[in-house]
């Protein structure tokens, strides 16, 4: 109820707020209206390259992207990608054990990672780990949401996620950081960079250790094992003759983690002892040549990921070492021109070898299974007036284990006035079925979760790519000011979106038989579903004069997702539960899916920039977990375990974060302190929400140079 509570508040907050500081009034001042017209001048020049693979500014691109800046990073003690996205309204941190992201009400295996346009690997159930991803020397990040699988491929099916790294500015400069978190890491950060007209170069080196700690839950206590790890990455582009330049980066991640491992498994706290390593590296060399208005570039990349657990009980005939290890090997080449003042032609294609090996993973004659995918892409960006631009793309993926696809994806732009932009896209997407849905053969031995998972293949089962169809609007609001005769002046933007998207061929994990007394699961291709919903947003920027500036950020989304299969059999008469038939009314979609979140962010900076004060809120409406399931099979062919009832949610929640920095300006160097408090209200769930570990607090210094 408390929790409820305190969400009804912060929402009232936030418009109150919001309505308050919208009354026009006649007269500007000037320093007021000069910081407002200089946030909107920045805000004009952004320029994204995610969602057409070319450089275009944000405000004029069809295809929507959204972008989270290096400021949401600064004044906050976010260490990793996952903390950075959890306050980006429309996506949710999921998962058990590793933390994934949920967007557009899709899985966190739907979803592309890119680091610099190139794919992050290492998926585990389909996750990759955000924890892996630092987010120092990130210069944004850039979020596409439906289908990308026109320009990208497999796995983009929900959206893609593309860290973009610094460009260092001209000359040395350079920053040293240094943070602690309670129940947290603690984390020292140096990045470097020098640039000249011909050359750039910068340097990145993290490192974290966090000790094991546990915490009390009723009359037990919950164990979380303690860790260290470390990134660095090096960053060159050499522009060596007229027209022609040459990049390279090379990237490595490593850790370990040692102690007592807590899953949730069911709705229970399983442990195991022992040891996990993990370690990635992957490195690009590019070359690009424009002469006029055409450009060729050219891109060669590779990554492995390896994970070996150590257990200290034996898991099946893998023993007690389990191991895996997963390679990618990509030839990359894409050739654009520039037809006239407002169109460009993008075409290029694509060769990817990617492999995996390990205890877990054999194919069906005993070797490492492996893929081999040959792509051809095409895409025009036209303008045929200055107030509509669009986007036409097409990809074609042929592949050695389960064929061909062919994504296409349509994206407009319409701009009837000079702040009001309204967007739309369709398009196609595809997801293939991954190794461990192909080929795995894992034994889980952990006291409460004991059961063997064996991939399709292995069972002679053939699985097909998911496919989606999928349909976006957006009307947005943008560059709006108003200012103020009592010294005031506001910049705002505000957006309504609208999604939906439509799964056929969903692959699913299901029940297979009982054998030795455990349990038995798999894969196949069954279920269809959607997911649709709405998304409000909404950023002010109130400047006041010989005070500072306050800025407000807020998000909303309201999610309906359904399985496609239970809502025929709901309407045939055929789905029942220990209370009779399954209604509409009392079916309540998708498990794992929160019906409402919202982020916030209030923010305020002095007039002189040495302090800034910021809260940032994520409320988590309520959501249903299958281990609460009280009514069991509702439908037989497929058989489901559905949502219906109110005891089978988990309850929503809002987790407040607090953050003050001080500023200490030597010459041109600047010295920044911070502290602040994560959960504020406590929030603990360690069986439902293994992320939450209650309240944290944090201190961060950054010395820049």
């Amino acid at each position: 109820m408390m929790n409820r509570q305190r969400a009804h508040f912060v929402w009232a907050f936030f418009f109150v707020t919001t309505l308050a500081i919208s009354q026009p009034a006649p007269r500007d001042t000037l320093r007021a209206r000069y910081v407002t017209d200089s946030l909107r001048t920045y805000v004009m020049s952004q320029v994204v390259v995610t969602g057409t693979r070319n450089e275009v500014r944000l405000k004029d691109s069809p295809v929507r992207v959204e972008v989270i800046g290096k400021d949401r990073i600064s004044t906050t003690a976010m260490s990793d990608l996952g903390e950075l996205l959890k306050e980006q309204s429309g996506i949710l941190i999921t998962g058990s054990v590793r933390n994934g992201i949920q967007m557009n009400g899709l899985g966190p295996d739907y979803t592309l990672i890119l680091i610099d346009g190139q794919p992050v690997i290492g998926r585990i159930a389909g996750v990759i780990d955000l924890s892996r991803i630092s987010v120092g020397n990130v210069e944004r990040v850039e979020v596409v949401k439906g289908p990308m699988s026109s320009m990208y491929g497999s796995d983009a099916l929900a959206g893609v996620v593309n860290i973009i790294t610094k460009r260092p500015a001209d000359g040395f400069t350079g920053s040293m950081m240094l943070q602690g978190v309670t129940r947290g890491p603690r984390e020292a950060r140096v990045e470097g960079g020098w640039g000249t007209d011909s050359v750039e170069i910068t340097g990145f080196l993290t490192y974290k250790n966090q000790s094991p700690f546990s915490l009390p839950l009723d009359s037990v206590s919950i164990p979380y094992a303690g860790y260290q790890d470390g990134t660095a990455q090096g960053k060159l582009q050499w522009r060596f003759a007229k027209g022609w330049t040459a990049r390279t980066w090379i990237r490595v991640f490593g850790s370990e983690t040692r102690g007592t491992f807590v899953e949730s498994v069911a709705g229970q706290i399983a442990q195991n002892s022992g040891s996990v390593q993990q370690w990635d590296g992957s490195s690009t060399l590019g070359m690009e040549y424009q002469s006029g208005r055409a450009r060729l570039t050219l891109n060669a990349y590779g990554s492995a990921y390896n994970e070996t657990y150590n257990f200290d009980s034996a898991q099946g005939t893998a023993g007690s070492t389990d191991n895996l290890l997963r390679r990618i090997g990509r030839l990359y080449a894409q050739y654009d021109v520039q037809l006239g003042v407002a169109n460009r032609l993008t075409m290029g294609g694509e060769l990817l070898y990617d492999d995996i090996n390990g205890s877990r993973y054999r194919d069906t004659n005993g070797g490492h299974p492996f893929y081999r995918t040959y792509v051809g892409f095409a895409q025009w960006e036209g303008m045929p007036t200055d107030w509509i631009s669009y986007v036409a793309s097409a990809r074609f993926d042929g592949n050695s284990v389960f064929g061909s696809a062919v994504s296409p994806r349509f994206s407009i732009l319409w701009k009837p006035g000079e702040h009001v932009r309204a967007s739309g896209s369709i398009g196609t997407g595809f997801k293939a079925p991954d190794f461990r849905q192909l080929y795995v053969t894992f034994s889980n031995r952990l006291a409460g979760a004991g059961y063997d998972l064996i991939g399709a293949e292995r069972l002679g089962n053939s699985l097909v790519p998911e496919r989606s169809v999928s349909y976006d609007l957006s009307l947005r609001y943008e560059d709006g000011s108003l200012h103020f005769s009592n010294g005031l002046s506001l910049l705002y933007n505000a957006e309504i979106r609208g999604f939906r998207n439509d799964v056929k061929n969903l692959i699913e994990y299901y029940f297979v038989k009982s054998l030795n007394a455990r349990d038995v699961y798999s894969y196949r291709n069954i279920s269809q579903a959607y997911t649709q919903g709405i998304e409000f947003n909404i950023r002010v920027a109130l400047a006041v004069e010989d005070i500072g500036l306050i800025s407000v950020l807020g998000g909303y989304q309201l999610l309906d997702a359904m399985d496609v299969q239970v809502l025929d059999a709901i309407d045939r008469g055929n789905a029942g539960t220990i209370n009779g038939l399954l209604t509409r009314a009392t079916y309540q979609g998708l498990w794992g899916r929160s019906r409402n979140s919202g982020t916030l962010r209030v923010q305020y900076n002095t007039d002189d920039h040495v302090w800034s004060v910021n809260v940032r809120l994520q409320f988590i409406g309520r959501f249903g977990d299958e281990s609460l399931d009280k009514n069991g099979i509702v439908i037989t062919n497929p058989p489901r375990k559905v949502l219906d009832r109110d005891d089978e949610f988990v309850a929503g929640y809002t987790v407040m974060n607090l953050g003050c920095t001080h500023s200490f300006m030597f010459n041109s160097n600047r010295l920044l302190i911070g502290a602040g408090i994560n959960n504020l209200f406590d929030e603990f769930q360690p069986t439902l929400v293994p992320g939450l570990v209650g309240r944290q607090f944090y201190i961060q210094s950054t010395f820049t140079f």
